[in-house]
């Protein structure tokens, strides 16, 4: 409340000093302070929805909200091409002992299963995938050299070893995955019905990854996003040799013991469940 209404105040007194200013800069400076006030408007939209304000409490515009990957997408319009969007997550404070709870663990297991087979199942042209059965190996030292970055492996096991940069790869197959190599991902999204396995010098920003099995991340590899698994998700070489960046959560359905060290109330959980909505980032676009 406090901060809707600083940022409300800071625009009012924002126009009052513009219209001090002569002719043609004052009108310049009107349209860019209408256009300011827009997004502040935006903005404390979106905060007030964060803050659990009913709709109709501010006369600001309307707050959308929709999912990206597994993230929860809150968006409030600026104008006719732009609006303001936050991505936000379950925040879970220090009273709390959720992950502790069999039935909330495996409805985070079960949304994010199915959210992540239709994001890349439902894959359309470019990223058509590219449907493949028995064991396959690809080996690639560059997305030139990389036969497919979208493929389906059916009856069979698959194993990536790539080098360079990829802007996105989305894999899905019957049996075990390992991707290893000097690789970096912009988006990866990778799910298996055997073990999921990381390794080498392999970097994702924004991962996806799922195992009906076990996950098995080893050091070197950096990410930020979500790696769930059925069993377990292990770090052979400890979990101080995996980079993670913020807002990175892993999570084993069948197992109550945190994978890694977190304190309750730094845990970001995907929005699979109800709860408070903590943001992460924000953006104009």
């Amino acid at each position: 409340m406090p901060l809707v209404l600083g940022i409300l105040l800071a625009v009012t007194l924002l126009l009052t000093s513009l219209l001090q200013l002569p002719g043609g800069v004052r009108r310049v400076a009107l349209r860019h302070a209408q256009m300011q006030q827009q997004i502040y408007d935006a903005e404390s939209a979106l905060i007030a929805c964060l803050e659990d304000f009913p709709e109709d409490y501010f006369k600001l515009p309307k707050v959308d909200r929709s999912r990206l990957g597994p993230w929860t997408d809150l968006s409030a319009e600026v104008d006719s091409i732009r609006s303001v969007h936050v991505l936000a997550g379950i925040a879970c404070d220090s009273a709390c002992n959720m992950l502790k709870s069999h039935k909330l663990r495996r409805e985070i297991y079960e949304g994010f299963k199915q959210q992540l087979n239709r994001e890349i199942m439902l894959v359309k042209l470019p990223l058509k995938l590219e449907i493949k059965s028995g064991n396959r190996r690809i080996l690639g030292r560059d997305t030139g050299q990389i036969p497919s970055t979208a493929l389906q492996v059916l009856d069979g096991d698959l194993t990536l070893d790539l080098e360079g940069e990829i802007p996105s790869g989305r894999f899905i197959a019957d049996g075990s995955v390992k991707i290893r190599g000097n690789v970096v991902f912009d988006t990866l999204r990778v799910y298996a019905r055997g073990p999921l396995t990381f390794r080498g010098r392999l970097k994702a920003r924004f991962l996806e990854a799922f195992s009906e099995d076990r996950i098995e991340i080893s050091s070197g590899v950096e990410f930020s996003g979500v790696a769930i698994a059925r069993h377990e998700v292990a770090f052979p070489n400890g979990a101080d040799k995996v980079r993670m960046r913020y807002p990175s959560f892993v999570m084993a359905a069948e197992s109550a013991n945190l994978p890694l060290d977190l304190k309750l109330d730094s845990v970001l959980i995907p929005d699979f469940i109800d709860g408070n909505l903590h943001p992460f980032q924000w953006s104009l676009r």
